[in-house]
């Protein structure tokens, strides 16, 4: 047995937070903006952890064939990075952590680069040490704890802010008196420098 939720199993999950999102905006009245925002985040954060920490297996023969082979927990750790060059899945760690750094800074009205380079390294650094707990806990893993992941993770993240941060400043130059309800005077709200 595993969890190992598809897209629908996500799809599904995801209407957790957003009913939640929902409720909160009715009762508190808020920017509605700012609770598409969140809601793209928290679906985002789903489907992240889904492709990065699942399947969760809880199947036994499988352990067992692990251990008959001599796996050790520390088979799945690589402290050095980018031993085989860049690799496709170091490209996909970096555009699965580019709407992390695009979505925060929609999120959070002030959020500025260290921000989203801490939030890169927490992403990065926790995704990697559920990998880890979970190898820990199965007994065996199919996935790698990597530092490449966490640079990549990184990377990523910055990169989702940069592309936000500049249309954030362009949207303030270009509407300099936008203050209505519109996504335009959301977005002018937003503090990135």
């Amino acid at each position: 047995m595993a969890f190992d939720p598809d897209f629908w199993g996500c799809i599904v999950l995801s209407l957790i937070p957003i009913l939640i999102l929902t409720v909160v905006f009715l009762v508190r009245r808020g920017n509605v903006w700012r609770y598409i925002f969140e809601a793209a985040l928290a679906v985002y954060l789903i489907f992240a952890a889904s492709y990065t920490i699942c399947p969760i297996y809880f199947y036994g023969p499988i352990r067992e064939s692990f251990i008959e082979n001599g796996w050790k927990l520390r088979d799945c750790i690589y402290l050095v990075p980018f031993t085989d060059g860049i690799s496709l899945d170091d490209l996909l760690n970096v555009v699965l952590t580019f709407p992390l750094g695009f979505l925060l800074p929609l999120v959070k009205k002030r959020f500025i680069w260290k921000h989203a380079a801490i939030a890169g390294l927490i992403f990065g650094f926790g995704v990697e040490l559920m990998q880890l707990l979970t190898a820990a806990f199965q007994g065996f893993t199919f996935k790698y704890v990597d530092v490449s992941d966490v640079i990549c993770n990184f990377i990523g993240t910055m990169l989702g802010w940069l592309v936000i941060a500049a249309f954030i400043l362009l949207a303030q130059r270009l509407y300099k008196d936008t203050k209505n309800s519109s996504i335009v005077g959301y977005i002018t709200e937003r503090n990135v420098k």
